[in-house]
């Protein structure tokens, strides 16, 4: 029982991360329409960003982690500003398409700043651990969590209470309303990606802390386990993306300890493919999305 909890804290901590990075997907999506594959660029921007101003510039971790997030957010605006929103309204690919490209311009630019080396963090947390009866709880497991749950807690807020929250909401329910009512869908658009920039920059950073990754090339692939997360959830839906991601890295863990090894090495890591596939057999639309009905 001690052990399954041990994996489940684990899944959980991996799950936090797999959430918001899912987040950032959803609210561009929900704002937007746009499936905003560039999310993995922000992860690998983020993380070294934050490994440049803690370990080469020696500033705090947090102070670092807070630069690379406000960085990345305003990169993510003007990105949109400049490239996106010009042809947002062309057709249902061409956006895709575009920041598919911007995926795949960031890694090699970031590469050719900071080499293909791999880079430590410098563990900021430390080896010490929270001991809870027979469970050991790592520092770091322990800010991914609270730090999480911190965040869906100011974006619960915001989307319920502020004027740009609300004006976000009603531009993903009906954005000709919206724009009747005087909101700026180039304001909504806007904020959507950096809070998307925002969340990957936080994400990849958490990743590049976890005890042995490090920090290097193929840390964009990361993003694609949000496809999973998004399916699973909903690709509209900010619950089904918590809850999703949740779920999908509970899976993964588990995976990781007891699927045992005639299954092949790797085999943990398309568990979250196989769950994709299934969900989609089953209810296309997600735990949480809302069914499309199509006339004929």
């Amino acid at each position: 029982m001690t052990a399954n909890l041990q994996i489940l804290i684990g899944g959980i901590s991996l799950g936090c991360v797999l959430a918001l990075l899912a987040l950032g997907f959803v609210v561009v999506a929900k704002s937007t329409g746009v499936f905003n594959l560039t999310q993995g660029g922000f992860v690998v921007l983020g993380a070294y960003l934050t490994y440049t101003f803690h370990q080469t510039w020696e500033l705090p971790f947090a102070l670092g982690l807070l630069l690379s997030v406000v960085l990345v957010a305003a990169l993510a605006a003007v990105i949109e500003a400049t490239i996106v929103h010009r042809i947002a309204n062309t057709n249902l690919f061409t956006p895709i398409l575009v920041t598919f490209g911007l995926l795949i311009i960031i890694p090699p630019v970031a590469a050719g700043i900071w080499g293909t080396d791999q880079h430590s963090m410098g563990d900021p947390w430390g080896l010490h651990v929270l001991r809870v009866g027979g469970l050991t709880i790592t520092h770091r497991d322990l800010a991914v969590i609270i730090s999480t749950l911190v965040l869906l807690s100011a974006f619960g807020v915001f989307f319920r209470f502020s004027r740009l929250g609300l004006a976000m909401q009603a531009t993903a329910l009906d954005p000709e309303a919206a724009l009747a009512q005087g909101v700026s869908d180039r304001t909504v658009h806007r904020l959507s990606w950096a809070i998307a920039g925002a969340l990957g920059a936080f994400s990849g950073t958490m990743l590049a802390t976890t005890a042995g990754a490090g920090l290097g090339p193929g840390l964009e692939q990361f993003a694609l386990l949000a496809l999973p997360v998004i399916i699973l959830g909903g690709l509209e839906s900010p619950l089904g993306a918590v809850l999703g991601g949740l779920i999908v890295g509970i899976v993964q863990q588990f995976a990781v300890v007891r699927v045992p090894d005639a299954f092949g090495a790797g085999f943990d890591q398309v568990v979250p493919y196989i769950l994709m596939l299934a969900i989609m057999l089953v209810r296309p639309q997600g735990l949480f999305g809302t069914k499309k009905v199509r006339r004929i």
